[in-house]
């Protein structure tokens, strides 16, 4: 049967009555034409056609689609009695919509973080390098910047800019090769002399043909951008452009200042484009040869074998795996470091290449968020779990009120299986409601947490607008619910003894009713007990995790946090070197101590907690290294700090005196150490906290 004669059913049904009574008046005619009554030929005519009802129920259901009819049916007479019900229907709605909001709030979070795709084309395509040797490779590198992860062993996306040369000229198993700086730029960028920051990268001419990303105004990044002596261009981002230029389509050929380099704007970024690194939203590219002109140190020597700086990803070519691409970079990648490679290096220091996937963007945030996000997860699916027991106990006092209407029902011939079907659809009809109200609830909810993630030292930016897996994920949660909270109370409410129940007032019922009552009532107890169950872990849970929030701020950090404001800034973007640095400093410090309220103030190359740090080699005269130490300097982290640090962070001294605004360059140099490095060191001095 074709869906256009079920949608026109009806107007079948209507032909085929009219059908219907032209043969029965035709057969009246012939009767009487045999010489029968009217009357008695209108009979003989019904009893040799037989039913008309019958044959045009038959009719119809042959022209129909007997499931969808009924669930249609079954779906107009649940919103009957959901209508008939409001209070319940609310009640039901807000408790699941809550449950199901909660999960999908989450899930969309973890999609943005885990399960999105880059949005760029082909991104399962995209593998980005990593190299790993047990323990640091000494000798073969000095400096490294970017993301590392060290334990037993060491592995690190960073490679040296000559190593990426070697393998994007000699490999055969990528189409193209990009490479970009693994380190975060904060760009002072100046548009018509009104300064501001931005989120920058530092991309090779090829990144954008990496990934197949194309400019909405423009062009991308090329070849002849990135080398020695090219003017320098940028391309900046949807969001960036929108923000600061106004949406301004003549922006294309614009120049801009980074920090304080001119830049010609050569194109912008496609809206849904952000970069290779969930929750970082870069906001202006610029070319890797232009590094010298906006930051300083090692960029000006792309040639250091033993610098590593450059991350590297590629496109594998058609028919070309994994396994394979990792073999052939391998001898690429040894040929580049053979040179440093020393007789006496350890073979196990020797680093290795492995290849990572880059469908998904780079791993950093999902090695940082992924367990907290499946821990929550877990917390929100066992509130859904509470509401679906709430609402079960819901509709099993509601199945007991409706006792007579099921054995009315029952009386006039419908089957248990019918029955059950239709309360499971008014189960299921109420999970969507709660599902529809809780992805309102999820889009609040998600912008809330994206806004609490992203108040930290370092702001994260998802793209969480609601995409076909994060539908269909509240859709099948909503339809789970709704069978997993209503199936029991179907079940417990068509199981009805019809003639006790026809005789007996609504609400009251005899000797073997009132068992299945009351075995009813113990489904609702057994559901109660597991609602308090999981009600009390869930409070014991967050208790304790009150209690840590509350251990970790009673912590005594060392200073005092009271009253303290802290913000960061970097004139060396802008040229500021040497004297006239040391001058700039001076002054904002005059500046700010002046203030209204301002009490003390200093400064730090790091804060205090959470703000990273140098580590050195210190010598003492008469230091006893311990045993199994090789080297005889004691390994410390520095702090560089400014006049009146320890004043303004409230840290009192137990000896000595603390850095003041005669300890300046030309000065007799001067540290301040704490007791645990008196300790190490074994020695007393003037200067010591």
């Amino acid at each position: 049967m074709s869906w256009t004669r079920f949608f026109r059913r009806r107007c079948w049904d209507e032909e085929r009555a009219r059908e219907l009574d032209a043969y029965l008046e035709a057969e009246t005619d012939e009767n009487i034409a045999r010489g029968m009554s009217p009357e008695e030929a209108r009979y003989a005519a019904h009893r040799k056609l037989g039913n008309a009802t019958l044959i045009r129920e038959e009719i119809y259901h042959m022209n129909s689609l007997g499931w969808l009819e009924t669930l249609w049916q079954d779906v107009r007479f649940a919103l009957r009695m959901l209508r008939k019900s409001p209070g319940f229907t609310a009640v039901v709605t807000i408790t699941l919509a809550m449950g199901i909001g909660a999960n999908t709030a989450i899930f969309s979070l973890i999609d943005a973080v885990l399960f999105k795709m880059l949005p760029v084309q082909n991104p399962q395509q995209l593998v980005v390098l990593n190299w790993a040797s047990h323990g640091r490779p000494e000798g073969i590198l000095n400096s490294i910047s970017g993301n590392m992860y060290e334990y037993c062993d060491m592995t690190c996306p960073s490679f040296s800019y000559p190593s990426f040369e070697q393998i994007r000229d000699g490999n055969r198993v990528f189409s193209i090769v990009a490479a970009m700086a693994t380190n975060k730029s904060e760009l002072n960028v100046g548009y018509k002399g009104i300064p501001g920051r931005a989120d920058g990268q530092l991309a090779s001419g090829t990144f954008f043909r990496t990934l197949g990303v194309q400019p909405i105004l423009g062009r991308a990044l090329t070849p002849e951008d990135d080398r020695t002596g090219a003017n320098p261009a940028a391309v900046i981002g949807y969001g960036y452009w929108e923000r600061r230029f106004g949406d301004d389509p003549r922006v294309v050929g614009q120049t801009i200042t980074v920090n304080g380099a001119p830049f010609t704007i050569v194109g912008v970024s496609p809206p849904e484009f952000y970069g290779v690194q969930p929750g970082r939203a870069v906001e202006v590219w610029i070319p890797l040869h232009a590094g010298p002109q906006v930051e300083q140190g090692w960029w000006r020597d792309f040639a250091a074998r033993q610098i590593w700086w450059v991350m590297i990803i590629g496109r594998l070519k058609p028919g070309v795996s994994e396994q394979q691409a990792r073999a052939g970079l391998e001898v690429i990648f040894q040929q580049s470091i053979a040179a440093d490679v020393k007789p006496t290096t350890r073979a196990e220091a020797i680093p290795h290449l492995s290849l990572e996937p880059a469908s998904k963007g780079l791993r950093y945030l999902r090695g940082q968020f992924s367990k907290p996000l499946f821990i929550l997860m877990a917390v929100v699916g066992l509130v859904l779990l509470i509401a679906c027991a709430n609402v079960a106990n819901l509709l099993l006092v509601r199945a007991g009120s409706r006792q007579k209407e099921m054995a009315v029902r029952l009386a006039l011939g419908a089957g248990r299986q019918r029955l059950i079907r239709q309360l499971l659809t008014e189960s299921v009809l109420l999970a969507a409601l709660g599902g529809v109200f809780g992805m309102l609830l999820a889009f609040w909810g998600v912008r809330f947490l994206v806004a609490f993630m992203s108040s930290g030292r370092n702001p994260m930016t998802f793209s969480v607008t609601p995409d076909p897996r994060v539908l269909g994920f509240t859709l099948a949660v909503s339809m789970l619910t709704g069978v997993l909270f209503g199936l029991s109370p179907a079940l417990r409410g068509t199981r009805v003894d019809v003639t006790p129940a026809l005789k007996d007032a609504a609400g009251r019922l005899p000797g073997a009713a009132r068992g299945r009552r009351g075995w009813r009532w113990g489904l609702g107890k057994t559901l109660v007990v597991a609602q308090v169950s999981l009600s009390l872990v869930l409070l014991v849970g967050a208790g304790l995790f009150v209690r840590t929030l509350n251990n970790l701020e009673s912590i005594p950090a060392g200073f005092n946090g009271r009253n303290l404001l802290l913000f960061g800034i970097d004139p060396t973007k802008d040229g500021y070197a040497g004297k006239r640095l040391a001058d700039f400093y001076q002054q904002l410090g005059r500046r700010l101590t002046i203030l209204p309220g301002v009490r003390s103030v200093s400064m730090s190359m790091h804060t205090l907690i959470g703000g990273g740090r140098d580590t050195n080699g210190v010598n003492v005269p008469g230091y006893a290294p311990k045993p199994g130490q090789k080297n005889e300097a004691i390994q410390v982290a520095t702090n560089w700090v400014g006049p009146r640090f320890f004043e303004t962070m409230g840290i009192p001294l137990l000896l000595g005196r603390t850095l003041g605004e005669g300890d300046r360059e030309g000065a007799p140099k001067v540290v301040v150490v704490n007791e645990r490095f008196v300790r190490e060191a074994s020695f007393c001095a003037r200067g010591i906290l």
